[in-house]
Formats: C-alpha cells, sequence, structure tokens
C-alpha cells in the first residue's frame, strides 16, 4: 500500500508540475534532448545497458560541486556540470524518461522525472524538502519501484551508524548556518530528516567482500560507496562498467579529481582499496 501512494503521488506530481518549474541553460536542454534521441533511436536495451548509454554520452562533461544550491529552493537541472549524485541520478532520469516518453522525450518530461526522484514525494518545499541523503533517495527509488537493492543478495551487512552529518556541520550548508529564522527553521528541518531516515534500514558490501560477489554486479548498476566519515551514509556515487562482459568491474563517474565524467582508470577494487575513508560499497539494478 506504501509503495502504490508514493507512485501515484510521483504521478500526480508529473501531472501538475508546472512545465516551466526548473532552472536550467539552452546548452543543457539541447544536451538532454540529444542524448534521449540517441537513446530512443539505439538499439532495445534493458535499463543497466540504458544506463551505460546515458553515462558514457556525458563522458568529458565538467564536474562542479554546489550546482543545486541558491538563494531560492528550486528544481535545477544540469548536464554541462555535475557531481556525483547528480550524475547518476540525471542518467537515471535519462533513462526512466526515454523508457516512459521513447522518441517523444522533451526536457519538460525529464524535468518531471527528476523532480520526481530528488523531492521528497516529488514536491519541492524548501531546502529541506531535497533528498540530501543517499539512504532516502535510493530508499524513495525503491518504494516508486524505480530499482532494486540488490546488496543483501551480494552478502552486505547492516549498517548502523547514525546519519547526523549535516545536523552536526551546519556551517557548511548555508541555508543552515546563522541565526536568522530561516536557518533555525531549515535546522529543525533537517533534523526532523535525519530522525526518519535513520529509522531507514540499509546495508552495504564491504569492500573486503568485494571480490566474491564481483562478477555478479552489473555495468548500469548504480553503486553508492559507502564511508567511515561520521554522521554520513555515503561519499560517492558512481555507475558500474566493464569495458569487456568478463573484464574488471570498474564505473564510470563524475570525478572530482579529473574534474569532469570520466570512465575511471581504477577498478572498483583498487579504488576502494586506495581510500582511506571507504568502507564498502550498496548496488542498486535498474528495473527492465
Amino acid at each position: 500500500m506504501k509503495r502504490l501512494i508514493l507512485i501515484l503521488l510521483l504521478l500526480v506530481s508529473w501531472t501538475i508540475a508546472p512545465a516551466q518549474n526548473y532552472v536550467s541553460t539552452a546548452d543543457d536542454i539541447a544536451l538532454a534532448e540529444m542524448v534521449m534521441q540517441q537513446m530512443a533511436a539505439a538499439p532495445r536495451a534493458d535499463g543497466p545497458a540504458m544506463m551505460v548509454q546515458a553515462a558514457k554520452a556525458l563522458l568529458g562533461q565538467p564536474y562542479e560541486a554546489g550546482t543545486q544550491e541558491g538563494r531560492e529552493e528550486r528544481l535545477r537541472i544540469y548536464l554541462t556540470r555535475t557531481d556525483c549524485i547528480l550524475f547518476a541520478e540525471t542518467c537515471l532520469g535519462l533513462v526512466q524518461t526515454v523508457q516512459r516518453c521513447g522518441a517523444r522525450a522533451s526536457f519538460e518530461d525529464l524535468a518531471r522525472t527528476l523532480q520526481a526522484s530528488r523531492y521528497r514525494g516529488g514536491v519541492v518545499d524548501g531546502y529541506a524538502s531535497r533528498l540530501h541523503y543517499t539512504t532516502e533517495w535510493v530508499q524513495q527509488g525503491i518504494d516508486a519501484g524505480l530499482f532494486r537493492d540488490v546488496t543483501p543478495e551480494l552478502g552486505g551487512v547492516a549498517d548502523t551508524r547514525p546519519i547526523r552529518f549535516m545536523s552536526e556541520h551546519p556551517d557548511r550548508y548555508a541555508p543552515l548556518k546563522g541565526e536568522s529564522q530561516y536557518a533555525r527553521d531549515n535546522r529543525a528541518r533537517i533534523a526532523a530528516m535525519e530522525a526518519g531516515v535513520n529509522a531507514i534500514p540499509r546495508c552495504y558490501l564491504p569492500k573486503e567482500k568485494l571480490s566474491a560477489a564481483e562478477d555478479r554486479i552489473r555495468s548500469g548498476d548504480i553503486l553508492c560507496l559507502t564511508t567511515r566519515i561520521d554522521g554520513l551514509d555515503v561519499s560517492h556515487v558512481v555507475i558500474a562498467y566493464r569495458e569487456k562482459p568478463d573484464g574488471r568491474l570498474g564505473f564510470i563517474h563524475a570525478s572530482s579529481a579529473a574534474k569532469k565524467v570520466v570512465v575511471e582508470p581504477r577498478t572498483l577494487q583498487a579504488w576502494l582499496d586506495a581510500s582511506r575513508d571507504a568502507t564498502g560499497v550498496r548496488v542498486l539494478r535498474i528495473n527492465q
């Protein structure tokens, strides 16, 4: 019943959301529509394969943090500059929109898709209505039937660490900083949101167990890289990718080091092993 209600809410948001209720640029609109037309014209593929198509279409686009921030909370859509979670979310949005609309897919269709994915219940209602923690974004996607979490079947273990990073570091977020009524209201809403997020069970595949499960991770799976940073659930989100079907597992991501969207030169295992803070991975498989 909960899943049915959420799906109905998202469908309503797609229907009634004003087409102009977003912030973007002509270059971003043109790129999005070109990518969707290319995907629609390609031979029919399942969800994971389409995720790889979308990710490859955005290779080379610049990495830029903070693109979602502004004086007013608005749906901001950029493909020509992105960070890691927005890259994965945008690829998923492109796939969903093409699956739903085919060759008729428009930027307005993509905007409705991304609003439904990025905001709690698909409703833009201030800064705290955005899904700031990956855990909540994942749960909403699961409830809406967009993907499933295959981490448990890969040998995942429970992650019970409390999520509270935003509340504990308000000075890192302009809408939470200071003693204005606006900031105090946002902090209260974020604290309430964190309490809800902490009630969501979650698990991860420890990096020490990745080698035993690697061959069951598909190109096109969304990989949420978990972290030991106190109060934080996920520090990076990437799209699984193999150059060859029998090759080692790598990934495509918006890289802060490379300053653009790249095929990561290291394998996933090597990247995790080299990271002091990374603990493992959560694996999401797009529904076909």
